[in-house]
């Protein structure tokens, strides 16, 4: 199934993971649990089993960034907010949601089954951009489908 990012990102050590402030000036990076990943440490709490962090300077982290996924479906550009329950959930921008008939100020999602989106999608991406204070060091664009082939794992 396709891993949508939408939160905020670093690289260390050329593995990229979710990142936040745990105290001042020291950072958690956060990755799916594999082997061979030098420091990392499995977490202790049965919810976090299928992941690993590891906590370190701000002057070790050599790219950090904020990503955002869309889409284009159905000649309209979405921002993909999840996959729950085998549902892709879409937020239209404000010209999608003209064209579908919604108000302008409403904010409800467009929910697809994961197996038609997989199909009828023609392009997603993730947006990257720099976060004040980090390095920046990412392609600011990076296509997981475009012109309708997948260019990873779905």
């Amino acid at each position: 199934m396709l891993k949508i990012k939408n939160d905020f990102y670093a690289k260390y050590l050329d593995t990229d993971g979710r990142f936040w402030e745990v105290k001042k000036g020291i950072y958690r990076i956060q990755v799916e649990k594999r082997k061979n990943l030098l420091g990392f440490k499995n977490y202790d709490e049965v919810e976090l089993k299928n992941k690993m962090f590891i906590d370190v300077s701000k002057n070790k982290i050599s790219s950090a960034y904020r990503v955002r996924t869309y889409c284009n479906y159905k000649d309209g550009k979405y921002d993909l907010s999840n996959i729950a329950d085998n549902t892709v959930i879409l937020f239209p921008d404000l010209e999608t949601k003209r064209k579908i008939g919604f108000h302008i100020y409403n904010d409800n999602s467009v929910d697809v089954s994961y197996d038609k989106f997989v199909t009828e999608v023609t392009d997603v991406w993730e947006e990257r951009t720099p976060i004040k204070g980090f390095k920046f060091e990412e392609e600011p664009i990076v296509y997981l489908k475009k012109n309708g082939v997948w260019l990873v794992e779905h």
